[in-house]
């Protein structure tokens, strides 16, 4: 993990890292559980870029992590837009900057950013931010279709990813098992529909990687392995929480069926650097 202290030089490692982790103590919902995640779980592949004040807070940061040719980058607050210019990102690879703010004023800077690096055609999408809890939850009955997927499935595995379009081997499959809980749908030898818990604290835990094969859509899979997911989480007394597009309505019936709720509604701004 590298930490880049861009104003308050003066500042130690340490001291930048607790005052990130105060943030989370204050607020455990993105970005800042992201923050918290990307640095006890992946700090290999995480940059963070902050902002200090004078009393040594965090006046605004850019995370940023990277893996499996995606860069996604984190903005919390107007003026981490600066920050920007010290992010670099290589060829090839696709950006996603997450947005915590609806502003134009940051969602233009971001773009303007995406195009200095080199990025063209960058794409604002909008995503709901949708949470369930214990009290909301309504649990599928269908749930007994539902598989948690293991070490022992990284075949299967590894022909959905394949099917994706997301070139993967039978080892890099196991190792996406193990270190994240997937359930899935599995008929005629073969995962109908999948997702996963991409990341887990004690707070709050993701739901993500959601995907029916277009042969299986409209027959209760994917409520049946989100509803199947989202008690495992409840039931480790964490918040679910998840993202979808705006315009993804088949999606929002299903999770609002579940008892989801739409808390906010941001911007995301993508490019690939070509």
């Amino acid at each position: 993990m590298h930490i880049h202290i861009a104003r308050g030089a003066n500042a130690s490692c340490g001291s930048v890292v607790e005052a990130l982790s105060k943030l989370y103590r204050l607020d455990p919902m993105p970005p800042h559980f992201f923050l918290a995640y990307d640095i006890l779980y992946e700090p290999e592949n995480t940059d963070i870029i902050a902002l200090l004040d004078d009393g040594g807070s965090i006046d605004a940061y850019v995370l940023v992590w990277r893996g499996l040719g995606v860069c996604g980058i984190h903005l919390w607050r107007h003026k981490a837009c600066e920050l920007l210019s010290h992010v670099s990102v290589e060829k090839g690879e696709t950006i996603y900057i997450h947005l915590y703010t609806a502003d134009d004023s940051t969602i233009t800077c971001a773009i303007k950013c995406l195009e200095a690096l080199g990025a063209s055609s960058a794409e604002v999408r909008w995503y709901h931010k949708m949470v369930c809890t214990r009290e909301l939850f309504r649990p599928s009955d269908n749930e007994d279709t539902v598989t948690r997927l293991g070490a022992e499935h990284a075949e299967l595995f590894t022909r959905f990813m394949r099917f994706r379009g997301i070139e993967i081997n039978v080892d890099t499959a196991r190792r996406i098992l193990r270190s994240r809980q997937h359930h899935a749908v599995i008929i005629n030898n073969g995962i109908a529909s999948a997702e996963a818990i991409c990341n887990k604290l004690p707070e709050v835990s993701i739901i993500c990687d959601v995907y029916t094969k277009p042969g299986y859509r409209g027959r209760g899979f994917a409520t049946a392995v989100t509803s199947s997911l989202t008690k495992a989480v409840i039931d480790s007394e964490s918040k679910a929480l998840l993202y979808v597009d705006v315009g993804n309505e088949p999606a929002k019936r299903v999770y609002t069926k579940l008892g989801y709720r739409i808390i906010r509604t941001l911007p995301w701004v993508v490019a690939k650097l070509e």
